[in-house]
């Protein structure tokens, strides 16, 4: 029998991501990044949200591509209102780094509190 390390390797992810009710999101921006050998300057990068039938994720894409995007909030099941998009916002601490928000139409529109069924 063998044994190996890899059973090991997401705890240090663990204590920086947190599972809140119906998502989960990073606690510290700053710690996938850390984890990652990175360093966050947050002019360089922007929040990009997603939102399918079934869940909606949050990533951090770098501006230029050349450095690989990563999870910052995800949440199955969930449609995409207005108290979702705040609440995910409020967690992953918006106000602190200002990034540039990336989305669709109706993600937009949701995010500002306007009609969702209408984007036009």
């Amino acid at each position: 029998m063998k044994v190996t390390t890899f059973r090991t390797r997401n705890q240090e992810f663990e204590k920086i991501f947190k599972n809140v009710g119906y998502f989960t999101y990073c606690k510290d921006i700053d710690g996938p990044m850390d984890a990652m050998r990175m360093r966050h300057s947050p002019e360089q990068w922007r929040l990009f949200i997603d939102v399918s039938k079934t869940n909606l994720k949050t990533v951090f894409l770098h501006n230029g591509n050349k450095l690989p995007p990563y999870p910052v909030a995800y949440a199955p099941i969930t449609k995409e209102t207005y108290t979702t998009m705040s609440n995910i916002l409020i967690e992953v601490d918006y106000k602190k780094y200002q990034e540039e928000v990336c989305g669709d139409f109706k993600l937009i529109a949701v995010s500002l509190g306007l009609q969702a069924d209408c984007t036009k």
